[in-house]
């Protein structure tokens, strides 16, 4: 199939595309940009110790980058590298010295971090005094000094107390809370429980040590329940209700990693349990089922889970799961059932709000559902867009009359400029040059956290017109009245994705969907795992690519080229989309996940688009789904061609094959 398209020549997007340059200058003017870029070389050089943890390399770089803008960056890594070793007279002086800057704030919430670890209460005090951060560990820092010192300052609860992936930080704090009454005891034996699914032993540890001795494992049980959950709960007590919570917590473990084992060994446990730990332990079963896509035993196993026709208590990653199972079942009853066990935050998400409405109208109460798919059809994403297909809406934030005026014909020059002098926009500009992209993100947050919607857009268009065009779509996207969907959705290098979409018979829409949620056209993206350029392609693809193309001069290093780099992913996107059958959530699930999970994903039944793309078991592969083809409506829409209904892209997923 793929050799239908060798006939794609790749000559137009493999030649060399390096420009020759003229530039005549002055001596003192050569020496002045040499100078520049030796003291920039110096600075990446620094950052790339720094990510190798090698302090030596870092420490060199200081002497180089005196006076340089990003001067402090290299000293705070420096510190950073040696921060169990540093004085609070150090820490202070860099802190004073970047007051009000994002590399300050983030060497303060380091320090406060370290504090909290050695109980340094003193200075932790002394050091967050005055000190605004949504930083959860700190958060929840400030909590167990609070309640260690008594004062007042208890009655807000952080909410990494309840996360999934619970801190050691943060389960201290916990136990604070229920030692000082702001939690009780079953919310600590709850939490005991999940702390199975995801959290450390360390955590684990310091929750049940707030419970009775009677009533918690022991630290030597939790070091088993961690280490060889299946030997635990193959020796099959439950005597006493610690070692019936050491048992849960091992099967909650197991069942991590794998549920039927898990299933099988807790079978001939179950009668010795009390009926609420059953409950539980089903729960537990449900939602690790639907993980796997067992669909019939992640329903069998809900129902046990239920106490009469409702849930009494569930996480909300436990919810979600079961809720996701019962679509795939077309179970609506229990979709709702699930959504009202998840906390009033998780039902608040669009997520379930559309699946409330579904749910209702599937089951006669359509009376119900409009004004959730009203309120929905206002946000522009995934979900907002369904609820505006839903009730017959135009796309989310657009009218049927003519769009609004582009932000770049009403901005004020003298607004932009303002950006042009301000430091930590100039050192967001060199950041992101130097291709220190994380860093700029920061930095960029630090200035546009609190804009209004017409500054967040006047910083939008000023970045996109400096050419860094992740920074002004991610600006443009944190409006929440007053939306630029031409900044939202841009277009960077258009003819030559265009041409290679084209080339390969792709709906461009879907490409530069595709495009923005890879790289949000960062040309020299690398990720973690080596994925390279605009589509992120990985070396071993492109090789394959350019061996299926008889493109004998390819080499790794023009994969740097937006020409090549597009060229070779759209030939691998229109490979991907034939093995789909078309499907396009399946093509997006296999671009980023392998086609052989995307296949895997089917259900045994034809399964409705929208389902499949919830389903998806790897978290950033469901999320990388949807948002693709959410980019792809509104790229269609914007363009003025192209499929702009959200639901005929999703389709019908057919079954899997038997």
């Amino acid at each position: 199939m793929v050799d239908n398209y060798a006939m794609v020549t790749l000559p137009s997007f493999l030649r060399s595309h390096s420009l020759r340059r003229r530039v005549g200058v002055g001596l003192a003017a050569l020496l002045a940009v040499n100078l520049v870029m030796a003291d920039d070389a110096a600075v990446k050089d620094a950052a790339e110790g720094f990510r190798f943890g090698d302090a030596k390399r870092v420490n060199a770089a200081l002497a180089k980058v005196r006076g340089h803008l990003l001067e402090r960056y290299v000293e705070y890594w420096s510190l950073r590298l040696r921060l169990d070793t540093a004085t609070p007279e150090e820490i202070d002086r860099f802190l004073k010295a970047t007051a009000g800057t994002a590399v300050g704030d983030r060497l303060r919430v380091d320090w406060l971090r370290q504090l909290g670890k050695t109980g340094d209460w003193t200075r932790f005090a002394q050091f967050s005094e005055g000190f605004d951060t949504d930083d959860g560990e700190v958060a929840c820092l400030r909590t167990t000094f609070a309640a260690a010192a008594g004062t007042r300052e208890l009655s807000s609860i952080p909410r990494g107390v309840w996360d999934e992936r619970l801190t050691d930080a943060c389960a201290e704090a916990f136990a604070w809370l229920v030692r000082s009454g702001k939690l009780s005891v079953e919310d600590a034996r709850w939490r005991l429980r999940t702390s199975g699914d995801g959290a450390s032993l360390l955590a684990a540890t310091r929750i049940a040590a707030v419970l009775d001795a009677a009533d918690a494992p022991s630290p030597a049980q939790l070091q088993r329940a961690w280490s060889n959950p299946q030997a635990l709960l193959r020796e099959g007590s439950g005597a006493t209700r610690a070692t019936r919570e050491a048992a849960l917590i091992a099967l909650t473990r197991l069942a991590r990693s794998d549920v039927a084992s898990a299933r099988a060994l807790w079978s001939p446990l179950r009668a010795r349990f009390r009926d609420d730990e059953q409950r539980y332990a089903a729960a537990q079963l449900a939602s690790a089922s639907a993980r796997r896509l067992d669909t019939a035993e992640a329903l069998e196993w809900a129902a046990r889970a239920r106490e009469g026709d409702r849930f009494t208590r569930l996480a909300d990653g436990q919810a979600a799961w079961i809720a996701r199972a019962a679509l795939r079942g077309g179970a609506w009853s229990e979709v709702l059932r699930a959504i009202s066990a998840m906390s009033a935050t998780a039902q608040a998400d669009p997520t379930w709000r559309y699946w409330r409405a579904r749910a209702l109208v599937v089951l006669g109460q359509r009376d119900a559902a409009q004004p959730i798919y009203t309120e929905l059809a206002r946000d522009p994403g995934f979900y907002g867009l369904l609820a505006a297909e839903e009730i017959h809406a135009p796309l989310p934030g657009t009218t049927p009359a003519t769009p609004a005026t582009p932000t770049a014909a009403r901005i004020n020059d003298l607004d932009l400029q303002r950006f042009d002098q301000m430091p930590a926009a100039k050192r967001v500009l060199k950041l992101s040059e130097l291709g220190l992209r994380a860093d700029a993100a920061r930095e960029w947050y630090a200035v546009v956290k609190d804009f209004d919607d017409a500054q967040s857009l006047t910083a939008a268009e000023w970045m996109r017109r400096k050419g860094i065009w992740d920074r002004s779509i991610n600006t443009a996207e944190r409006t929440r009245t007053t939306h630029d969907f031409s900044l939202r959705y841009q277009t960077p290098y258009k003819d030559e994705i265009s041409n290679a979409a084209t080339q390969q018979a792709l709906d461009q829409a879907l490409v530069f969907g595709l495009i923005r949620q890879e790289s949000r056209f960062w040309a020299e993206a690398v990720s973690s795992a080596g994925a390279l350029g605009l589509m992120q392609v990985m070396p071993a693809t492109a090789k394959w690519v350019a061996g299926k193309l008889k493109a004998t001069d390819y080499r790794p290093s023009q994969l740097a080229s937006v020409a090549v780099n597009t060229g070779l992913g759209t030939f691998y996107l229109r490979t991907v989309l034939d093995q789909m059958e078309g499907s396009e959530p399946m093509a997006a699930a296999a671009y980023n996940a392998g086609p052989g999970r995307a296949r895997a994903w089917r259900a045994d039944v034809p399964l409705e688009g929208a389902i499949y793309a919830e389903s998806i078991p790897f978290n950033e592969t469901r999320d990388y789904v949807k948002k693709v083809l959410a980019n792809a409506v509104w790229y269609a829409h914007l363009r003025g061609s192209g499929n702009t209904s959200l639901k005929a892209r999703l389709g019908i997923i057919p079954a899997r094959e038997r």
